[in-house]
C-alpha cells in the first residue's frame, strides 16, 4: 500500500496549476506545519492515532514519534525500519513495521518501552512482510499486510491468523461502525464476523477496484475509492454517486481519506494537497502547499479528540484547526502582498496592499487587480456613500470593479467628510491636505492647503468645522480653515513629550477626540483645552502592552493591538462605560509594519485583519475552547556534572542522590492550534519562592542545586486563560560527609578538637602564669634588690652620715681632752693651789665624764648599732672600758688618738690593747684592728 509513483504529463501540470489559480482566494482553517527539521526524523509519515493522555503517535520512516504538544520524541524500531502504521488501543500503542510488531508502553520515567510479538506468531512472517494498516474493535486488535489478516487479542495475548479465501495481496483495512473490512480487489470486499472472512460485496461489483475509505450507512456502505470516485452497496448492486465531486477529481489519485462526524469528507491526494467537503459533496476548502500545507502529497488523515484533523504527508506533518473561529488567507507566493486595508460592501470585497487594489464578488471568486490601481494603497473608506482609495499616487474613487483617479496630489493617506461645507470631503496627504466637492460633472479636486507642509496621515473632522489632524513627529494640530478652503484661519498645535512616534493615532470614539502613542492614551478635555492622561479608556486598556499607537475607530468600537491579542473596546449596553474583549492572536501569526495594523468590520461579530502574505478572519463570537486542555509535566530529566540526562518518573516524588543534582522539568499543553500559543511561569520552592516571567519555552533547567527538599511548580496561560499548576515534589539527599553520621562524627571531632584546644590553651594559660608568675618574681626581686640596693645606698649615706657624725664627734672629744689635757698640764705647772687642783679636777671630771661616753656610744650605735651585740657575743668577757677600747678601735683609731678619750697616756693604751686580745684570745699573726672590723 506505498505511494503509487505516477507520470504527469505537462498538460496535467498545466491543469492543476490552473487549479491553484482559482483556489487562491479561498480563506481556510489554519494550518500548523511540523516540518522534519522540527520534528527531528524522516521525511514520510504513514499514521497517526491518539493516546488516551492526547498526545499524538505518528507512524515515520525513521521510527515512532510521540508529540506531547511542546516536543516531539522519536522511537526507532529495534530492527530500524520504517514503521508503516500505528493505532493506540487504551495503553497500548501498536505499530507495524517492516517484519516487525509489536506495543510500545509508557514506562513512569515518560518514555516508551517496546515489546516485540513476532514471536508470538502462529506462523513464520515471511520475508520482507510489512503491516500497513492496523485496526481495532474492544480488546481485539487487526493488523494487516499484503500477505494477510492477523488477530491479537489484548486480554490473553495470544495471535490468530484470518482465513483467507484465496492467497492474494490484501490491499486495504477499514473499520465503519464497528465492523472491520478488508478489501482483495480480485476477490472481493470481506467482513471479520467471528474471527472468519464474510464477503460483503463480490469481485464482479468491486471490478477492481482500490477503496481507501468506507462508512456505514443504514442499508450497507459508501466508500472512496483511489480514483476520487464514490460508490454506495446496499447488498445487491454498486452504485456511483456524487459524481460532480468525482468530475471535479478527475485526474487527481487519492491516497487516503477520512470521514468526519459532520458527515463531510477530508481526501488526501498524491499530487495536489487535501481537500474537505462538505455534507452536500461539494469542495469547501483545498489545501496545497502554496496556500498552508507542508507538502502536496497526504499518505494519511487521522481526526484528535480536539476537532482537529492531522495529514501525514510525503515530507512532513501539516495539523487543520477545522473547528477554529479563525479563517486564514494565505498569499505564500506573494500575488497580492502586504494587505494595508479592506473593505467589505453589499457587492464586494476590496484589499489595498501594497501592489494595488483588489477586489471579489464571493468567496468562491478569486481576486482580481482593479487596472490603474498599481501600487500602494493606504487606505480604502466608505464616505457619504462614496468609496474613496488613498494610494501612493493620490485619490480613487470606486465604482463596483472600477477605480478612478480623482485627485493628483501625491500620497493620499485618507479621505473624511469635512462639515464645515456641503459635498466637501478632506483628504490627507504626505506633506499636507486638500480639499475634494463633489458635484454632478464629478470630484472637483482644491489646491493644498497653504503653510501646511506636514503629514496627514489621521484626520478626524468635528461639526464645527474644526479640523484635527495627527502627525508621527508634531502631535495634534487642530485648524480652522478660511471660506477660500486654501488657507489656515487659525491653528494650534498640541505637543506630547516623550510620547510622539511613527505609530501614533487620532481618533473619535463615543464623541469623544483622542490621541494615543504606544504606551498612552490622552483624552481632550474640550474646557481646559488641553489633553488628559486620565480617562477611562486609557483606564481599561492599562496594563496590557500594546505594540504600537494605532487605534482603529469602526461603528461604536475601537481595536487595538496588543503583544499578544487584539483589544477591542465597545460602549458597554447594560451598565455606564465600557466593555473590553481580547482576541487571542500572537503578534508573530499577525505580522505588519507597527503603526500599519488595520482591521475591517465584514458583518457582525466577523473581522478582516490584515496580513503581511494575506489576511486573517475571525469571529468574535466564537473561541476555541481551553476548559479541556491540562497543563502537565511531561518529562523530568536530571544528571550530575558533565553527565548525561536520565529521564526519571514524572509522578512521584523522588529522592536523589548529592551528585545528581542537575534538573529540566519538561511540560506544556497537549493543544494542536495554530492561533493558541501558550506561555509558561515556574518556580522552584526551596530554591526561589518568586515565579519567573511568561515564557513560550516549555522547559526549566536548574544546575548544582544544593541538597534539600524542593518543589516544582508550573502554571499556563493561553490568552487571558490562567491554568492551574503542575506540581513535582523531589529532595536531593546530602552528601555522606553531611549526613547525621558525619554529622555526629564532625560533632565529636569538634568538641573533641574544642577539648583539646581547651588543654592545650590551658596549658598555654598555665605556662604563661608560670612564666607571668616568674617574671613577676624575677621583676619582684628586682624591685626588692632595687629597693635593697637603694636602701643600702641610702643606708650607706646614712651610714656615711652617721660614720661623719661619729668621725666629727671623736674628733671632736679629741679635739676637747687633748686641749683639756693641755690645759691640765699647764695648771699642773703653774702650782697646786688648792683653786689650781680645784680646775684640774673639774677637768679630769670632764675628760672622764659619763656624759662623753654615752655621747660617743650614741654616735657609735647609729654608725655601727649592732657592733657591741656582736663582740658581745663573741667576748662575753669583755667589761666596759674593754668594749670603749673595742669601739675605738673600730674606728681605726690610733693609740695616741684613744689616749685623750680614755685620759691616760699612750703607753696606757697600748697596755690596755694587749691585755684585750689576750681577752680575745688572738693569735699574734691576727691583727688587732683587723679583726674588730671584720666583726
Amino acid at each position: 500500500m506505498g505511494a503509487p509513483k505516477t507520470s504527469i504529463s505537462s498538460f496535467f501540470l498545466s491543469f492543476l496549476f490552473m487549479i491553484s489559480l482559482g483556489a487562491t482566494a479561498q480563506e481556510l482553517p489554519p494550518v500548523v506545519n511540523f516540518d522534519p527539521v522540527d520534528y527531528g526524523a524522516g521525511n514520510q509519515n504513514w499514521m497517526i492515532s491518539q493516546g488516551e493522555d492526547k498526545n499524538i503517535y505518528v507512524a515515520n520512516s525513521s521510527g515512532l514519534m510521540e508529540y506531547n504538544g511542546a516536543e516531539w520524541s522519536l522511537y526507532p524500531m529495534p530492527n530500524r525500519t520504517i514503521v508503516r502504521s500505528v493505532r493506540v488501543v487504551g495503553e497500548h500503542i501498536f505499530t507495524g513495521a517492516y517484519m516487525e510488531v509489536g506495543y510500545w508502553l509508557k514506562q513512569p520515567d515518560g518514555k516508551l518501552a517496546y515489546t516485540s510479538l513476532t514471536d508470538l506468531f502462529p506462523k513464520p512472517i515471511k520475508d520482507g512482510e510489512q503491516f500497513w494498516h492496523i485496526e481495532s474493535v474492544g480488546e481485539d486488535v487487526v493488523l494487516q499486510s499484503f500477505e494477510g489478516i492477523y488477530l491479537y487479542n489484548t486480554q490473553n495475548g495470544e495471535f490468530s491468523v484470518l482465513d483467507l479465501p484465496v492467497q492474494k495481496p490484501v490491499t486495504g483495512l477499514y473499520k465503519a461502525g464497528n465492523k472491520i473490512y478488508f478489501s482483495i480487489p480480485e476477490v472481493g470486499l470481506f467482513e471479520i464476523d467471528n474471527g472468519k472472512a464474510k464477503r460483503v460485496i463480490p469481485a464482479s461489483q468491486l471490478n477492481g477496484l482500490e477503496l481507501i475509505e468506507m462508512r456505514k450507512i443504514n442499508n450497507g456502505l459508501e466508500m472512496v475509492s483511489r480514483r476520487g470516485r464514490f460508490y454506495r452497496w446496499e447488498g445487491s448492486e454498486l452504485e456511483t454517486y456524487n459524481l460532480e465531486l468525482s468530475e471535479k477529481l478527475a485526474g487527481i489519485s487519492l491516497f487516503s481519506a477520512l470521514q468526519l462526524e459532520d458527515g463531510s469528507l477530508v481526501l488526501g491526494s498524491v499530487e495536489n494537497g487535501l481537500y474537505i467537503t462538505g455534507r452536500d459533496g461539494k469542495i469547501v476548502s483545498h489545501f496545497r502547499q502554496e496556500n498552508g500545507l507542508n507538502n502536496n502529497t497526504v499518505l494519511s488523515l487521522f481526526p484528535d479528540g480536539e476537532g482537529n484533523v492531522w495529514s501525514g504527508l510525503d515530507n512532513g506533518i501539516s495539523v487543520i484547526n477545522l473547528d477554529s473561529p479563525f479563517k486564514l488567507f494565505q498569499d505564500n507566493i506573494g500575488r497580492l502582498g502586504t494587505v494595508y486595508t479592506s473593505l467589505q460592501t453589499e457587492d464586494h470585497l476590496y484589499l489595498g496592499t501594497n501592489q494595488g487594489l483588489y477586489f471579489r464578488k464571493s468567496e468562491d471568486d478569486d481576486f482580481t487587480f482593479m487596472p490603474g490601481t498599481n501600487g500602494q494603497v493606504w487606505s480604502i473608506q466608505m464616505v457619504e456613500g462614496n468609496i474613496f482609495v488613498g494610494h501612493n499616487n493620490g485619490t480613487f474613487l470606486v465604482e463596483g470593479e472600477e477605480a478612478k483617479k480623482i485627485s493628483d496630489h501625491l500620497g493620499t493617506w485618507t479621505v473624511k467628510k469635512y462639515w464645515g461645507r456641503k459635498e466637501h470631503f478632506i483628504q490627507g496627504h504626505y506633506n499636507g491636505f486638500s480639499l475634494l466637492k463633489r458635484e454632478e460633472e464629478g470630484f472637483v479636486e482644491y489646491p493644498m492647503v497653504k503653510d501646511f507642509p506636514h503629514s496627514s496621515r489621521h484626520i478626524v473632522t468635528r461639526q464645527n468645522g474644526e479640523i484635527w489632524i495627527g502627525n508621527e513627529h508634531k502631535g495634534v494640530f487642530r485648524i480652522l480653515l478660511e471660506d477660500s478652503l486654501r488657507n489656515i484661519s487659525s491653528s494650534k498645535n498640541y505637543t506630547f513629550k516623550n510620547t510622539i512616534g511613527i505609530t501614533s493615532s487620532i481618533f473619535e470614539f463615543n464623541d469623544t477626540l483622542y490621541f494615543s502613542s504606544r504606551n498612552k492614551i490622552f483624552q481632550y478635555q474640550k474646557g481646559d483645552d488641553t489633553f488628559s492622561e486620565k480617562n477611562e479608556l486609557a483606564q481599561i486598556l492599562k496594563g496590557y502592552k500594546r505594540i504600537s499607537g494605532r487605534v482603529v475607530s469602526l461603528e461604536n468600537e475601537i481595536w487595538t493591538f496588543g503583544d499578544s491579542q487584539l483589544l477591542n473596546v465597545k460602549l458597554a449596553q447594560l451598565k455606564k462605560g465600557y466593555d473590553l474583549n481580547s482576541i487571542f492572536i500572537p503578534k508573530a501569526l499577525r505580522a505588519i509594519p507597527q503603526g500599519y495594523e488595520n482591521i475591517s468590520s465584514l458583518s457582525e461579530s466577523r473581522y478582516l485583519l490584515g496580513l503581511v502574505d494575506g489576511y486573517l478572519i475571525f469571529n468574535q463570537n466564537l473561541s476555541d475552547p481551553l476548559a479541556d486542555y491540562e497543563l502537565r509535566i511531561n518529562r523530568v530529566l536530571v544528571s550530575g556534572l558533565e553527565e548525561d540526562q536520565t529521564s526519571i518518573s514524572r509522578k512521584e516524588a523522588g529522592t536523589f542522590n548529592y551528585k545528581l543534582n542537575n534538573f529540566t522539568f519538561q511540560f506544556g499543553f497537549t493543544e494542536y492550534k495554530k492561533f493558541l500559543v501558550p506561555v509558561y511561569s515556574y518556580r522552584l520552592k526551596g530554591f526561589n519562592s518568586r515565579w519567573s516571567n511568561w515564557s513560550p519555552d516549555p522547559s526549566a533547567t536548574f544546575k548544582n542545586l544544593p541538597f534539600g527538599d524542593y518543589t516544582f511548580e508550573v502554571r499556563g496561560k493561553i490568552g487571558n486563560e490562567l491554568f492551574s499548576g503542575a506540581s513535582y515534589d523531589f529532595e536531593i539527599s546530602r552528601p555522606w560527609y553531611l549526613g547525621n553520621l558525619a554529622i555526629a562524627t564532625y560533632v565529636l571531632l569538634f568538641f573533641g578538637f574544642l577539648f583539646l584546644v581547651h588543654l592545650g590553651y590551658k596549658r598555654e594559660q598555665e605556662k604563661r602564669i608560670r612564666e607571668n608568675e616568674k617574671n613577676l618574681r624575677m621583676r619582684n626581686l628586682e624591685a626588692e634588690k632595687k629597693i635593697m640596693e637603694l636602701q643600702n645606698e641610702q643606708l650607706e649615706k646614712e651610714m656615711a652620715g652617721k660614720s661623719k657624725e661619729l668621725a666629727v664627734s671623736t674628733m671632736s672629744l679629741i679635739k676637747k681632752n687633748e686641749f683639756l689635757t693641755s690645759i691640765k698640764q699647764k695648771l699642773q705647772e703653774t702650782g697646786s693651789s688648792s683653786e689650781v687642783r680645784s680646775v684640774i679636777k673639774k677637768i679630769d671630771q670632764d675628760i672622764n665624764g659619763e656624759d662623753n661616753w654615752k655621747f660617743f656610744k650614741k654616735a657609735f650605735s647609729n654608725a655601727d648599732k649592732d657592733f657591741f651585740k656582736k663582740i658581745k657575743a663573741k667576748h662575753p668577757d669583755l667589761t666596759s672600758n674593754d668594749l670603749k677600747l673595742c669601739a675605738y678601735l673600730r674606728l681605726n683609731l690610733s693609740s695616741k688618738e684613744i689616749a685623750p678619750l680614755l685620759n691616760i697616756s699612750v703607753k696606757s693604751v697600748e697596755i690596755k690593747r694587749y691585755r684585750l686580745r689576750k681577752k680575745m684570745d688572738l693569735p699574734r699573726e691576727v691583727n688587732l684592728v683587723d679583726y674588730i672590723l671584720a666583726i
